[in-house]
């Protein structure tokens, strides 16, 4: 009888006491589910048919460990993804089929996969294997979730739940997709209860969001809720272990707010971010005990042979579609000084659509100044990469007010200093700096913001405030896409539902022949000259024997290692560490040049979490966002130089002063 039960005992199953589990991320892959860029005809360093090696090398090293998750604007941004979401609808959707090759479990929508209407949002994901979740897009009129709230995983016995929150700027970009069939609601009223529930049913609980971090919103968000606030889930009475951020464009490795840790891949299916999560059981619960996060870069890796047959054969059928020729160039039309001066292409592009909407002037943006027609053969690809968005064609009526009011917030994409050097705001994106065809007029970067239009002319003629035109703009920017103030409320007199990327498709065809030479008008430009000449190195590679280098640069830090609202904010939790880390991350990886993160001084003194660790807190946190090199502020001094001197054998980093000394000898301290 003993030995019966002593090999009972045996038999009897161990509770396991700690799990290792590994989360990894996509988001904004933009269409790119091969590994080929379709505007210029060659292989594409991402993609996510690369991502196959190392995340069946994961799956080897961790089995059922491992969840494949996306964050969203997977289904639009290409020409492979405009293929075969317009011209030649394919069951499954390939970008879909590829996923599900790859073991996708659960996805949450992104703002631009509504771009080509709520049905095809619907049939391109009726065939995927894994879960869509979104806790704030609601059908109407029913008010029914449109995917599942939630879903929860089961992994070596720790139940993985997932929820998905999207932007809710979808009301405003795609206002004319969804209306009447999709809300999206703001994700500051659904959040806390969906992760209340989940916390309930879940043992770690993972968030996609495609939302920024923080930050203004692009567009007027009252009536719809702001654009980014992926930080804000760390601070709500139910908080997510780990979150995965889309939406922005940005990469972050790991930052952890709150204790929170989130992390965003490159976008375009150029990384994958990846994150070990360590769990151990505790009075039979499972805690979250460590995570460490990495970024596994996809340039160079090459897909198994023949694992994805019906991918490469939708591949070679978008090539040849995009190869279609559509006109001859003779002589190219570079978009490189498109955002300095008039140049032919942006003017042929506002003239088609002054004619097709009968408007007195157009805008548009130079969204890569890296596209161009070419001379020669002009392909449907070349237009693709000139003019990449799903916008259609509007006309709207404003009055010289709004007109210059418009321009003047178009000039703040660019920042002058002292010495007379040309910069771009990093908080206007590109595709926010509007240029106008059929008025004259200067932008004078040596003025202050908001008095920097000179010169402003229709017809030839001073423009009055009073008088009225008519404008001709994309989709975007007339719903309220940049948060244009000037252009809010302008009455809407053209809308045909007109694809503005088709009518220059269109344009082309019909003329057979383009010449830049009747697209020559010179009607904007930058001043003072000085200051063109500036800007025009923006957008020109530093020549070979020279190096760029970026310089990274916070000042005054004093313990601000948690985001705070602020009397400016808007009720905003803005600032904080991770934020910090995160926009250094992207500014890094934006630049792909030697960069250097420096900090200016006072950077422990001032807040509770650091001051009760006399700066530890922070020379930690300084550690982990890579600063190089600080300056000693006063306030460092403020717990004595002994304590200064420990924070400082602590960081790994150098503190620079050249006008320290020692009282009592004269000379410099030897630390």
């Amino acid at each position: 009888m003993l030995l019966s039960f002593f090999l009972l005992a045996t038999a009897a199953p161990v509770a396991q006491d700690s799990v290792h589990l590994v989360v990894v991320a996509t988001t904004d892959v933009h269409g790119r589910a091969t590994g080929w860029d379709y505007v210029n005809d060659r292989p594409w360093a991402g993609g996510l048919v690369r991502a196959a090696r190392p995340i069946d090398s994961l799956r080897a090293a961790y089995p059922d460990q491992v969840l494949l998750v996306d964050a969203g604007d997977l289904l639009q941004g290409d020409p492979f993804a405009a293929y075969f979401a317009q011209i030649a609808p394919r069951d499954p959707n390939p970008i879909v089929d590829v996923m599900n090759q790859l073991g996708y479990d659960v996805m949450t929508p992104g703002n631009h996969d509504f771009n080509f209407g709520v049905g095809p949002l619907r049939e391109m994901l009726r065939r995927a294997s894994f879960r869509v979740v979104s806790s704030n897009i609601i059908t109407e009129p029913s008010g029914d979730p449109m995917f599942s709230r939630q879903t929860v995983l089961l992994r070596q016995g720790v139940r993985v739940g997932v929820t998905g929150f999207t932007t809710p700027g979808v009301m405003v970009w795609d206002r004319n997709n969804v209306r009447g069939q999709v809300a999206v609601q703001r994700i500051g009223s659904t959040a806390p209860a969906e992760l209340a529930r989940l916390r309930q049913e879940a043992d770690f609980v993972v968030t996609l969001i495609h939302s920024g971090m923080d930050g203004a919103s692009s567009y007027d968000s009252l009536g719809v809720g702001p654009e980014n606030v992926a930080a804000s889930l760390a601070f709500g009475s139910a908080r997510p272990d780990l979150v995965v951020v889309g939406h922005s464009h940005r990469q972050m490795r790991d930052s952890v707010l709150n204790g929170v840790h989130f992390i965003q891949p490159k976008p375009y299916g150029q990384t994958l971010a990846v994150a070990h999560v360590d769990l151990i059981r505790e009075g039979g619960r499972w805690r979250v005990s460590r995570i460490r996060a990495e970024q596994i870069d996809l340039a160079g890796l090459e897909p198994p042979p023949d694992r994805f047959r019906r991918v490469a054969e939708a591949q070679d059928e978008v090539r040849l579609w995009a190869a279609t020729p559509l006109a001859i160039g003779t002589a190219a039309m570079p978009g490189r000084d498109g955002r300095v001066e008039a140049v032919p292409l942006t003017t042929w592009i506002n003239e088609v659509q002054r004619r097709q909407a009968g408007t007195d002037l157009a805008s548009t943006a130079v969204f890569d100044p890296r596209a161009g027609l070419p001379a020669g053969e002009i392909r449907l690809a070349d237009v693709a990469g000139v003019y990449p968005y799903e916008n259609t064609l509007r006309g709207i009526r404003i009055t010289g007010t709004q007109l210059a009011a418009y321009l003047e917030q178009s000039a703040q994409y660019y920042t002058m200093d002292s010495t007379g050097r040309v910069a771009t705001d990093p908080t206007t994106p590109g595709y926010n700096f509007d240029v106008v065809t059929g008025a004259a007029y200067e932008l004078d970067l040596s003025q202050a913001v908001g008095s920097r239009v000179r010169g402003l002319q229709v017809n030839g003629r001073d423009v009055i405030p009073s008088a009225n035109y008519t404008l001709a703009l994309n989709s975007y920017r007339q719903e309220g896409g940049g948060g244009f103030e000037a252009l809010r409320g302008a009455p809407l007199m053209y809308d045909q539902n007109e694809s503005v990327r088709e009518l220059l498709v269109a344009d082309l065809r019909r003329r057979g022949q383009i010449d830049p030479a009747q697209f020559g008008v010179r009607n904007w430009r930058i001043t003072p000259p000085a200051a063109l000449t500036s800007a025009r190195l923006l957008t020109r590679p530093p020549a070979r024997d020279t190096l760029q280098l970026r310089i990274l640069t916070i000042n005054d830090f004093h313990g601000a290692l948690e985001p705070r609202v602020y009397g400016w904010s808007d009720g905003r939790l803005v600032g904080g560490a991770a934020a910090v880390d995160a926009t250094m991350d992207s500014l890094a990886a934006r630049c792909k040049c030697t960069t250097l993160r420096l900090d200016g001084g006072d950077e422990m003194q001032g807040t509770l979490p650091s001051n009760l660790t006399y700066g530890k807190t922070t020379i930690e946190a300084f550690d982990l966002m890579g600063i190089q090199a600080a300056a000693i502020g006063n306030h460092d001094f403020d717990w004595s130089v002994d304590t200064l001197r420990a924070r400082m054998r602590e960081s790994d980093y150098p503190w620079v002063a050249a006008n320290i000394f020692d009282s009592l000898t004269g000379q410099r301290p030897d630390w």
